[in-house]
């Protein structure tokens, strides 16, 4: 394995194990070093949207998320977190068309309910606010 494929491994490891202890800040810094080394993961773009969101930083998480549906168009997590951070933004339309985005048409009948619960409870949260 070249000290490249390893480095990258090292920084994304290190900023799961910064992100484990509430480090969000310092995770986010290794990840991107990763991220430099190696910038087609899709699901390094999505954890790194997932960082972002958990510093509040939503515009930056929803570019995260878009370039992961860059690599990976289909990808159902992707959607879904987009959708949050257009939520977030309070970009309802555009949120509730990455909602069902990500709920598809060919999906497990588990995944569907779980999504249609998130999309009600979206819903109660803007019609409550």
């Amino acid at each position: 394995m070249s000290d490249r494929v390893n480095d990258y491994k090292a920084y994304y490891t290190q900023s799961q194990i910064l992100a484990n202890s509430g480090n969000y800040q310092e995770a986010l810094a290794t990840l991107d070093r990763a991220l430099s080394i190696k910038s087609d993961n899709h699901q390094a773009w999505i954890y790194r949207g997932g960082l972002f969101t958990h510093l509040d930083r939503y515009e930056e998480a929803l570019a995260s998320f878009e370039q992961a549906l860059t690599l990976q168009p289909h990808d159902q997590t992707a959607a879904l977190f987009r959708g949050v951070a257009l939520h977030h933004l309070g970009r309802y339309k555009q949120a509730y068309a990455s909602y069902n985005q990500a709920l598809g048409t060919k999906r497990p009948s588990r995944w569907q309910k779980l999504l249609q619960i998130f999309k009600k409870w979206v819903y109660a949260d803007f019609v409550g606010a």
